[in-house]
């Protein structure tokens, strides 16, 4: 697949010194899961470290000593990799602000001290924002390859000022479901067995419980449907962060952290999806779930799932209440019309999501990119 090795001929594939986080760490994790083997496949990858810390209790998030600890961890096991290893390309999930990004800035610099070159995955769009506004952040971070969710996402970054050496749209894969296939699913299409009952719309929620994803917007949205008289059933997964227990009365199941066998049964219960987020959502792979359930989804736009969007795949909704209430009523009033509508858009553009088309556009830029700057 490769050609030579640009430094020894004696190899085929790049060397590659490879960062990650944890598979509970949110999307950046779960990308990890996937990414980090594909990436063993395709080159010859002399470490792996790890940027998590591990959660405790059952906060989502650890504490900060624990954070500072794990980050201090990775940077000394990165730094003699690093020099010892001497790899062709420093492989980096980049974060989008805070000390986290301090922390990535400050590995990209000793990549390219150490005449590694930096690539940088990004699984979110907010970062070509933050970019075009810090002209130190450009520089800390110019002279890069970038891979990013979308087209949108690099036209962002392209005109971000920041200097970058490529920029390659790879798509998140579309996570394999049990109920996977060519024809429109025609799940939770039967009715009680009382002619006389009205089976209640159910609504699911899968992640991060907190007010920047609009997990809150979404409880008093299904709160008001309740008072008002509809039939609604609420089923959450997850860790819950800064969302107020007094906000959680309208939940009928809380079913915790599930584990990743349990996620298609947890799906197959479902009607709807929503996902009123505050900040822009990259391309998360719980609204990608959704859709291979065959559930009607909506969200709040962004660059990062533009296409999706584009296509009428997943509905837009602001995030307000009576936002994701409209969208709700509309669902209980014709969620076959709604799904059946979602599900043709992504019928189509499913293929470009599939995993051995992702697989195959992260070889094509190791190829072309890495190994064929010479």
């Amino acid at each position: 697949m490769f050609p030579l090795h640009p430094r020894d001929t004696q190899l085929s594939a790049p060397t590659v010194l490879a960062l990650r986080h944890s598979a509970g760490l949110g999307g950046m994790g779960r990308a990890a899961e996937f990414f980090t083997p594909v990436l063993r496949r395709l080159c010859d990858v002399v470490g792996v470290v790890s940027l998590s810390a591990e959660r405790m209790s059952d906060h989502f998030e650890p504490p900060w000593l624990a954070k500072a600890g794990a980050t201090g961890s990775a940077m000394r096991r990165f730094a003699r990799v690093l020099v010892a290893k001497r790899p062709d390309a420093v492989y980096l999930p980049i974060s989008q602000w805070g000390l986290p990004l301090l922390r990535d800035a400050l590995i990209v610099a000793l990549a390219k001290a150490g005449r590694s070159t930096p690539v940088l995955h990004l699984h979110g769009a907010q970062l070509p924002a933050r970019l075009s506004a810090a002209p130190l952040l450009r520089k800390a971070l110019g002279g890069a390859h970038w891979i990013v969710l979308s087209e949108d996402v690099a036209a962002e970054l392209r005109a971000s000022g920041c200097g970058t050496r490529s920029v390659t749209v790879i798509r998140n894969p579309a996570p394999e479901t049990p109920r996977q296939a060519s024809a429109l699913p025609t799940r939770n299409r039967t009715q009680p067995a009382d002619p006389g009952a009205v089976r209640p719309l159910r609504v699911a929620w899968l992640g991060t419980m907190c007010r920047a994803k609009g997990f809150d917007v979404l409880c008093e949205a299904v709160d008001r449907m309740k008072r008002s008289g509809a039939a609604v059933d609420f089923s959450v997964a997850g860790m819950r962060r800064d969302v107020p227990e007094s906000r959680m009365g309208c939940v009928d199941r809380d079913l915790g952290v599930l584990q990743p066998a349990d996620v298609p049964g947890f799906w197959s219960a479902a009607d709807v999806f929503v996902l009123p987020a505050r900040w822009a959502e990259g391309l998360p792979f719980v609204l990608l779930e959704a859709l291979q359930a065959g559930c009607a989804v909506a969200g709040t736009p962004s660059a990062g799932c533009a296409e999706l969007f584009r296509h009428g795949c997943v509905d837009a909704v602001e995030p307000t209440v009576a936002s994701v209430t409209a969208f709700l009523e509309a669902c209980r009033t014709d969620l076959d019309g709604v799904r059946d509508r979602q599900q043709e858009a992504w019928h189509r553009l499913r293929p470009l999501y599939a995993r051995d088309r992702v697989e195959e556009s992260f070889a094509r830029f190791w190829e072309t990119s890495i190994l064929g700057q010479g």
